[in-house]
């Protein structure tokens, strides 16, 4: 008899991501097949609020694609959710529901510190050895997550109007960008960081007693160590527990920062479609380390899709 098959989609701001996987037992599942496509739905963000209508055509071209890929493959269950700037659109529900009446899925739009805790479900899937106190990240195209966690449980969450879509619409106009809007978005980075750490101090969260990794997961975090060992294929059991030094990704910054864009492209691991977004990403990364005094970033490829499943046979069972 074959196992049941599940899947779960990630509808973020500048990607949509699918897992395809076979339930395995009551708690645990086995993937079969991951796709993710970059769509930019965040991109062209209107001053009024509203997503821009090329952005949102992309978006259903690639959902349309993705449930007749499911239909194919016999998903039995779709668990879908969206995040980022579904959150903050004026027509992000207009938007969910023309999602539903063309391709029949149903997207769940989960607030920023539900987004936390489904990723740090599927970061917690795949590590094996964790340590009691640790801060784990994730650098969206709209928002980031970051989190204080000890053991298995986020002690406190935060979930921020900062991502790399955002960031280099506003700051990057130059190719490459030059010293006076990197010197702004560096900035802008670090004041609303630094706040975030005095929130956490404010509840007796020191930095000092932090583990000196800094747990990230996502596609900037992925990126980046993908391009640390120069891969140009992507390989998640190459990506998954990677670790890379602050040094190291100052180096990679600074390279970065100054190609332009048409030669960040032929980067071995920078994926494509990311090549714009690159930079505002390690920003992101790099301020975060030190503000909270973390010398090395350990990569994770699960995180929010594997936590949407996760959560999805989870509440099978309790319905069975």
């Amino acid at each position: 008899m074959p196992l049941s098959r599940y899947a779960s989609l990630d509808v973020g701001s500048n990607t949509i991501r699918l897992l395809l996987a076979e339930r395995m037992g009551k708690r645990d599942f086995r993937p079969l097949r991951v796709e993710r496509r970059i769509t930019r739905l965040g991109g062209n963000f209107s001053t009024e609020g509203e997503l821009d209508g090329k952005a949102m055509e992309r978006t259903l071209e690639t959902l349309h694609s993705f449930a007749d890929l499911l239909q194919k493959e016999g998903a039995e269950n779709i668990f879908a959710v969206a995040t980022g700037v579904l959150r903050e659109a004026i027509n992000g529900r207009a938007f969910i529901e023309r999602v539903f009446r063309r391709t029949g899925l149903s997207l769940r739009l989960v607030s920023g510190e539900e987004e936390a805790r489904l990723m740090l479900k599927g970061v917690l899937w795949s590590i094996k050895k964790r340590v009691h106190t640790q801060l784990v990240a994730d650098i969206g195209g709209w928002s980031t997550e970051i989190l204080w966690v000890e053991g298995n449980e986020p002690i406190k969450i935060q979930s921020l109007r900062l991502g790399t879509v955002g960031l280099s619409e506003k700051f990057l106009q130059d190719d490459p960008p030059g010293p006076q809007e990197l010197e702004s978005m560096e900035r802008h980075t670090e004041g609303i960081l630094k706040k975030i750490r005095e929130e956490f101090q404010k509840e007796g969260l020191e930095a000092y007693d932090l583990h000196p990794d800094l747990v990230g997961t996502a596609g900037t975090m992925t990126t980046l160590a993908a391009i640390d060992q120069g891969l140009r294929t992507y390989d998640p059991q190459k990506i998954n527990g990677h670790r890379i030094p602050r040094q190291v990704l100052e180096k990679i910054y600074h390279h970065l920062r100054s190609l332009p864009i048409q030669e960040r492209r032929d980067v071995p691991g920078l994926e494509k479609g990311r090549e714009d977004l690159i930079v505002a990403g390690v920003v992101v990364v790099l301020r975060l380390m030190e503000i909270f005094h973390l010398p090395t970033l350990v990569v994770v490829d699960s995180g929010l899709l594997e936590g949407v499943l996760l959560d999805g046979i989870a509440q099978m069972r309790n319905s069975e």
